[in-house]
């Protein structure tokens, strides 16, 4: 669209603080691709009665413009992205017993990870409850609740072995990521394996103002409002970038990050493979 190829060439010269100004648009931009998505969602669900796919507006809120054949094969490139992940440090997707996928949406991934039949107890969650009951209804393995916006979850302590975290920790400010590190934490067992996504260089390099890429060095990490998703997403839910320096010091604190995988999600987010340690830090 004309409208995204203004953006993107006007984005790297429009400060941070300037993008709640343009939320409106991003609202009708929302609109009008959504209108467009679902048209081209009943022609396929024609042609294909037994598809199981998300409707067009939850596929948004998840992953923005996609079509449903996009979204599925999404989900099996992000599980393609984790099995690689998960092999640099020697471990494997295939040997976990239980896992965790920590902001499921609409189930992207729990679909992929379903149809390979490996992992024996998968459970999802989200703040976003129109999702979750969706992923109720059509997951056949999983089990889905919503969570609150904040800890706890209502899992025990040590009861899972792998946890998949999407495009989470890239919509949170500090403190809500601090608490929310150390609540999985708790629910990990000692050796278990946190698998997080962050904003990392190849977010924000040709994207963002110079000035703001010199401080998001400085400080390792920031957070903008944007205010697109007023109405689709809770007012704290907005844009953050790490840098992998900080990942590794911050992070740190609470996990010991085995590994930092730069573009290692679909090409552009960078992927944190962080292990609870089997003895307290």
């Amino acid at each position: 669209m004309l409208l995204d190829r203004l953006w993107n060439a006007a984005r790297p010269f429009v400060p941070v603080r300037f993008y709640p100004v343009l939320a409106p648009l991003h609202r009708w931009r929302r609109r009008v691709r959504i209108a467009r998505l679902a048209d081209d969602d009943l022609q396929r669900r024609r042609a294909d009665p037994g598809l199981v796919a998300p409707p067009a507006e939850l596929r948004y809120n998840v992953v923005g413009p996609c079509t449903i054949p996009e979204f599925l094969a999404g989900g099996e490139q992000a599980v393609r992205d984790l099995e690689h992940a998960l092999t640099t440090v020697g471990r494997s997707l295939d040997a976990a017993r239980t896992l965790l996928d920590f902001g499921c949406g609409c189930g992207r991934v729990l679909l992929a990870l379903e149809r390979r039949q490996a992992i024996p107890s998968l459970t999802g969650c989200d703040v976003d409850a129109p999702s979750v009951e969706w992923c109720q209804q059509h997951l056949r393995r999983s089990r889905c609740f919503v969570n609150e916006a904040l800890p706890p979850l209502p899992l025990g302590d040590g009861s899972l072995d792998l946890i998949w975290c999407g495009s989470v920790f890239t919509h949170l400010d500090e403190d809500r990521q601090d608490q929310w590190l150390a609540e999985l934490h708790r629910i990990l067992v000692p050796g278990g394996i946190l698998l997080a996504s962050v904003h990392g260089a190849a977010t924000w390099e040709s994207r963002l103002p110079a000035r703001t890429i010199a401080t998001l060095k400085q400080k390792g990490m920031m957070f903008a409002r944007f205010d697109t998703d007023v109405g689709a997403r809770p007012r704290w839910y907005q844009v953050a970038w790490h840098t992998d320096e900080y990942v590794r010091s911050h992070w740190g604190r609470t996990f010991q990050i085995a590994a930092y995988i730069p573009r290692g999600l679909q090409g552009y987010q960078d992927l944190v493979v962080a292990e609870k340690p089997v003895k307290p830090q």
